[in-house]
């Protein structure tokens, strides 16, 4: 009788998606994925998963180099960063939300 599955990372999001395909329940359990991989992107797509929360991973690189000079050049270093995240649903996947999608190469 599970209604809703929050998949807290990108391997749990991708098992959900099929565990719910192969039990026929797509349609009939909603799926909030955590990361936006290129299996759980085509969930999306395909209506399997209703959401992704995409994290930003260029930013999350640039910042961490940054960081990681200015720590070399003994200057001052942020503790916390927060690096923001991008909801995507089917209808912003090509649109607004295309940048957050994760890419398997550059």
């Amino acid at each position: 009788d599970i209604v809703g599955i929050f998949a807290a990372n990108l391997f749990a999001a991708e098992g959900s998606a099929t565990g719910v395909q192969q039990a026929g329940k797509q349609g009939q359990v909603t799926i909030v994925g955590f990361d936006a991989g290129p299996a759980q992107v085509k969930a999306l797509e395909a209506g399997t998963v209703q959401a992704l929360v995409a994290q930003e991973p260029a930013t999350i690189g640039s910042d961490g180099v940054q960081q990681a000079i200015a720590a070399l050049k003994g200057e001052a270093t942020e503790e916390k960063i927060q690096t923001g995240f991008t909801i995507l649903t089917k209808d912003n996947i090509t649109g607004e939300g295309a940048d957050a999608v994760y890419k398997s190469s550059c």
